[in-house]
């Protein structure tokens, strides 16, 4: 299963009954709702797709990972 950013892109913060028909969902886990308007969810994506169908003015989004590189400089050693 993979992760998905939800946004709520209507006026003001999320609706409640929206997230808890979310959290409803079958095979999906809300990893964080505690922004107020995105949920970060683990499932199918398209069991998710379908769920937004009948709710308005949500959008989704595949979470993505970017490495950082490491911030401490590498010591060469002299040959």
């Amino acid at each position: 299963m993979d992760r998905f950013i939800l946004r709520f892109c209507g006026s003001g913060r999320k609706p409640s009954d929206d997230v808890a028909r979310i959290r409803s969902l079958p095979n999906t886990t809300v990893i964080d709702d505690s922004t107020s308007r995105m949920v970060l969810v683990e499932g199918r994506e398209a069991e998710l797709k379908a769920a937004l169908r009948s709710l308005s003015d949500w959008v989704m989004s595949k979470e993505e990972m970017i490495p950082l590189p490491d911030p401490r400089p590498k010591v060469r050693k002299a040959p």
